[in-house]
């Protein structure tokens, strides 16, 4: 799996309501605040990703789809998360199915896999797919780089906003990592984005307690073959707060302290 699955988890929701003006209760500046003061929450996020293109190499369609399920809890200020992730990829014919328990401690983040704890790198895909504090983190990023409109609902308020790809790249602080992969291969990959948006659903307060992103991509490779490869993808995620400034028990996992690197698990 490389990180920029992880990038492009993302979904779709339709607001029925109506938009409200400058004078209602909750503002942007609110948002944020109630953002700013999220210490603790428990969080429940599914996924989902289709991919598509053709081997220049065989010239047949590959097919790829995965999907997976995150449930954990988070406490910012101590820096410490806890949780379980499954995934399930379909390709070829093959299935390929995980459920690793995760721990994060600062910025060291930690799984277990058959019993067995290893620490992973912070470039690493899990990183950004298990720390549901981050989703809050690019709610706040998106907030400040995008003019929103705040709409009434029958319960809390809601805000969509369309954004590229690259506009989520930079609201999820993962520039850097996409130039370090690209820049090892061969040519260049330039990425068009089709259809892509975030909407939030929040609380009175203004405290985020739902948050669903879509986004649909070509991806164009050159220089691995003679002709462009163009890759299709549509990620879908959603997200759901809990129990948000609520108590939260982490602890670190026994074992935790004799884990070995990720990497060493493949050899």
């Amino acid at each position: 799996m490389r990180k920029v699955t992880a990038l492009l988890l993302v979904g779709l929701i339709v607001l029925a309501s109506g938009c409200i003006g400058e004078n209602v209760g909750l503002t942007k500046e609110k948002v944020l605040n109630a953002i700013e003061n999220i210490e603790t929450a428990k969080y429940d996020q599914n996924f989902s990703m289709t991919m598509h293109f053709v081997d220049p190499r065989t010239n047949r369609a590959v097919n790829i789809t995965m999907s997976g399920h995150v449930i954990g809890m988070f406490n910012k200020t101590a820096g410490l998360e806890k949780g379980n992730m499954s995934m399930n990829t379909h390709t070829m014919g093959m299935d390929i199915n995980f459920d690793w328990p995760y721990f994060v401690n600062g910025t060291s983040t930690y799984i277990n896999v058959d019993g067995k704890w290893y620490r992973v790198s912070s470039n690493d895909t899990i990183y950004s797919q298990a720390k549901g504090s981050l989703n809050v983190a690019y709610i706040e990023n998106l907030l400040k780089r995008k003019n929103v409109t705040i709409k009434k609902l029958a319960d809390g308020y809601a805000f969509r906003v369309n954004v590229t790809f690259w506009e989520f790249v930079n609201a999820t602080n993962q520039t850097g990592y996409l130039d370090e992969v690209w820049g090892t291969l061969p040519g260049s990959v330039t990425v068009d984005t089709i259809s892509g948006w975030v909407e939030v659903h929040l609380r009175d307060d203004g405290t985020p307690i739902f948050i669903e992103t879509y986004m649909s991509i070509v991806m164009t490779i050159t220089a691995i073959s003679k002709k462009p490869v163009e890759v299709h993808m549509t990620v879908h995620e959603e997200v759901r707060f809990s129990d948000v400034n609520k108590p939260v028990h982490i602890v670190a996992p026994e074992g935790i302290e004799n884990a070995s690197n990720f990497g060493e698990m493949f050899w």
